[in-house]
C-alpha cells in the first residue's frame, strides 16, 4: 500500500513539472543570436531531453524572437523550373528552405514562416509534423462571412502518439489596429490549444485536422461570434448554440446562454466600440444554464455595429449587431 502511494505521488509531481514550463521559458529566453534555424535547433536539443519540453524551447524562442510582418508577403518568389516529380520536390524544399532563411535571418515574417520554421524545429527533433493551413477568424466582419480562400498557417506536431496543435503567429502578439504596428504580447493560449477551443477560431481545410471525433461544420463556424483570447481558460463557456450575429427586433432584448459561468467575476458589455460599460445580470436557470438579457438600441447610428462582452474588463466576446 505505502509503495502504490509513493508511486503515485511520483507520478502526481512528474505530471505537475512536466507542464510548468517556467525553466524551459526563462532559459530559452536568455538564448544567443542564432545565424541557422537549425542551430537554434541544435542548441534547443542538447539543453532539453523531452519532446515536449524541446516543442515548447521552439515555440518559446520563435515567438519571442521572429515579429509579424504583413510586407513580407509582397516579396517576389521565385518560379518552379523543373522535369519530373523529382526535380519539382527538390525545387519546392529550396523554396521553402529559401524562405525561412529569409524570415530567420529579418527576424520578420507572417503566418507561414512562423508555421514553417515550427515545422522544420520539430522534424530536426524527430517528431512527426505539419503546416495546417485554412481560415482564421480574426475580425467580428468575419462572422456569417464564409472567405473563399485559406487566410492563416498554424501546426500540428504529434508527441507520444497524440497530435497537439499550436498557433505561433497568434502567441507572438497582434497588429494594432490604428497604429499598423506589431505589438509583441506573447498568449500561451496557443500553445497545445485543447482542439475543442481551437476550432473555436481557426478551420482547417481538411476537416481531420480539428482532431475531433465530430468535426465542426463550416456553416458552425462563421455562425458562431468571435472569441478572443481572454475567454479562455476563465470558467466560462458560452452555448455552443449561440448565433454571432444579434438582429434588433420589436421587443429591443436579446437572450445569451452560458452553460457555465466563473464565480465572483463580474461581466460587462460595450457597444460598437462605446467607452460606455453596462453590468450584465444572469439569471440561473438550472444547474448548468444561464441566461442574460442584453439591451439593444432599436436605430444604431453606425453602419456597423457590434457588441463586446468583458470579464473584469477584458474583451472575451464579440458579436454582430444587425438590424
Amino acid at each position: 500500500m505505502y509503495k502504490v502511494l509513493f508511486f503515485s505521488f511520483l507520478l502526481f509531481i512528474a505530471t505537475t513539472y512536466a507542464q510548468d514550463y517556467t525553466h524551459v521559458d526563462s532559459r530559452v529566453r536568455n538564448y544567443p543570436e542564432f545565424v541557422a534555424v537549425t542551430d537554434l535547433g541544435y542548441r534547443i536539443m542538447n539543453d532539453f531531453e523531452t519532446e515536449t519540453q524541446r516543442v515548447r524551447a521552439a515555440f518559446i524562442w520563435l515567438t519571442h524572437n521572429i515579429a509579424y510582418e504583413d510586407k513580407m508577403l509582397f516579396l517576389p518568389e521565385k518560379k518552379l523550373a523543373y522535369r519530373s516529380k523529382a526535380g519539382k520536390q527538390l525545387q519546392v524544399e529550396r523554396l521553402v528552405q529559401s524562405k525561412m532563411d529569409r524570415a530567420f535571418r529579418a527576424r520578420k515574417g507572417v503566418c507561414i514562416d512562423y508555421s514553417l520554421l515550427l515545422n522544420a524545429l520539430c522534424e530536426q527533433f524527430g517528431l512527426p509534423s505539419r503546416v495546417v493551413s485554412g481560415i482564421a477568424k480574426t475580425e467580428i466582419k468575419d462572422v456569417q462571412k464564409e472567405p473563399m480562400f485559406k487566410n492563416h498557417a498554424w501546426n500540428a506536431v504529434r508527441i507520444a502518439g497524440e497530435w497537439k496543435l499550436m498557433d505561433p503567429t497568434w502567441a507572438s502578439g497582434h497588429v494594432d489596429l490604428v497604429s499598423k504596428q506589431f505589438v509583441r504580447k506573447y498568449r500561451d493560449h496557443y500553445f497545445f490549444t485543447p482542439p475543442s477551443d481551437f476550432v473555436k477560431h481557426h478551420l482547417p481545410s481538411k476537416p481531420e485536422w480539428q482532431l475531433l471525433d465530430k468535426p465542426m461544420s463550416a456553416a458552425a463556424f462563421y455562425s458562431a461570434p468571435l472569441y478572443l483570447p481572454d475567454y479562455f481558460g476563465k470558467g466560462i463557456v458560452l452555448a455552443a448554440t449561440t448565433n454571432g450575429i444579434l438582429n434588433i427586433s420589436d421587443t429591443n432584448r436579446k437572450v445569451l446562454h452560458f452553460d457555465k459561468l466563473p464565480k465572483n467575476r463580474e461581466m460587462y458589455y460595450t457597444i460598437s466600440g462605446s467607452p460606455e460599460f453596462r453590468r450584465m445580470g444572469f439569471k440561473k436557470l438550472d444547474s448548468k444554464a444561464y441566461i442574460s438579457k442584453i439591451r439593444l438600441r432599436k436605430k444604431l447610428k453606425k453602419t456597423f455595429n457590434y457588441l463586446t462582452i468583458y470579464l473584469d474588463y477584458n474583451p472575451i466576446l464579440n458579436f454582430k449587431i444587425e438590424e
